[in-house]
C-alpha cells in the first residue's frame, strides 16, 4: 500500500524559483511509492488550515515555501494531538533561517535527496501564547525590518548591526520596558531588542542565535539587549552584534524552558520572521521534540 504524502506549495515564496522543480519532486517521490498529493496555497493561514484539516491523514507533509509557511504549517499541525506527519521542509523563501539548522546547502535536489533519503530529526516548537513558532519569537525595533535588509550590508555587518548603525542618533531608538521572568529569576529593565530561539541562524545572520544549538534539547537561547544610554554604549553594542559577542553588561543572554515578558503598553512580536500580534503579556513555553523532521544522514 503506498504512503500518503501531502506536498504544500507556496508558489510566490521568494522568487517563485520552486516551480522549475515541483514536476521532478513529484516524480522523486512517486517513485519512492508516495501517493502524491499537491495543495497550493491561495491565500495567508491556507498552509496553518489544510495541515490542521487533513495533516493526520497522510505519512508525509511536504512543504515548500518560507520560514513563515512552515511556521503555518506547524501552527496547524500542532492541533493535532493523535498523529503528526513527518515533516519534509525545501526552503523557497528569501530568509530560510531555520533551513540552515537542517541542510548545509541551498540546492534544491540535495535537500530532496536529504528527505528521501535521510534521518528523522525530532524538533521542539515553542508556544507563543496561544500561538506557536519554529525558531525565534523576538521584539524590537528592527525586529521586522531585519528580514528585509539589503543583502549587500548583511555580508558586511551583519543584518541587525547594520539596522543599528543606520540609526545614527539615540533618539531613534525606542525603550521597551519589559519585566522578564524565567527559572525563578526577575529581570526588569529598557530593551531595543529581544529574542527567545531555537536556532542558529537568526534574521540570516549565523550565530547571531546561537552557536551548536540543540533543536531538541526543550531549551530556548534568550537574549536582550539593554537600551543604550549614550553613543558609548551603542556603538559597543554594534561592536558585539558585528563579533556576536553578546558577554558586555549591556547584553543579557539565558538558556530556559519558560519565559514570561510583562509590559504596561502592548509590544509587537515577530514570530519566525511574521507579525506575532500585540501583546501585554507574552507566555513562551517549549514543546519539546513535538514535531519530526527528515533530515540529512543515518538514522542512529
Amino acid at each position: 500500500m503506498r504512503r500518503r504524502l501531502l506536498f504544500v506549495v507556496n508558489a510566490k515564496a521568494g522568487k517563485g524559483q520552486i516551480k522549475n522543480h515541483l514536476l521532478s519532486i513529484i516524480d522523486h517521490f512517486v517513485s519512492d511509492q508516495y501517493a502524491v498529493e499537491v495543495y497550493t496555497t491561495q491565500q495567508p493561514h491556507d498552509a496553518a488550515r489544510i495541515a490542521a484539516e487533513t495533516g493526520d491523514q497522510y505519512d508525509l507533509l511536504l512543504c515548500s515555501g518560507g520560514d513563515g509557511t512552515l511556521n503555518e504549517i506547524v501552527n496547524g499541525l500542532m492541533k493535532l494531538e493523535d498523529k503528526r506527519p513527518l515533516i519534509g521542509y525545501i526552503p523557497a523563501g528569501s530568509t530560510n533561517d531555520f533551513a540552515y539548522n537542517l541542510y548545509d546547502t541551498t540546492n534544491v535536489k540535495q535537500i530532496v535527496a536529504a528527505i528521501r533519503h535521510g534521518r528523522q530529526l525530532d524538533c521542539d516548537i515553542g508556544r507563543f501564547n496561544d500561538l506557536h513558532f519554529i525558531y525565534c519569537a523576538a521584539f524590537g525595533a528592527f525586529a521586522l525590518t531585519s528580514y528585509e535588509t539589503d543583502q549587500a550590508y548583511k555580508n558586511v555587518l551583519g543584518r541587525v548591526a547594520y539596522l543599528l548603525e543606520a540609526t545614527n542618533h539615540l533618539n531613534t531608538l525606542k525603550p521597551y520596558h519589559f519585566t522578564v521572568k524565567y527559572d525563578q529569576k526577575t529581570i526588569e529593565d529598557d530593551f531595543i531588542y529581544g529574542m527567545v530561539t531555537n536556532s542558529d541562524s537568526v534574521a540570516g545572520i549565523r550565530g547571531f542565535g546561537g552557536h551548536n544549538v540543540q533543536l531538541d534539547d526543550g531549551l530556548f537561547e534568550g537574549l536582550l539587549i539593554r537600551m543604550p544610554k549614550n553613543l558609548f554604549d551603542l556603538q559597543q553594542i554594534i561592536a558585539s552584534l558585528i563579533k556576536l559577542d553578546f558577554s558586555s553588561d549591556l547584553f543579557y543572554s539565558f538558556k530556559t524552558s519558560a519565559v514570561v515578558f510583562t509590559s504596561e503598553e502592548a509590544i509587537s512580536w515577530n514570530l519566525d520572521g511574521e507579525f506575532g500580534g500585540k501583546v501585554h503579556n507574552a507566555m513562551i513555553s517549549i514543546c519539546q521534540r513535538a514535531v519530526t523532521f527528515l533530515a540529512p544522514g543515518e538514522e542512529a
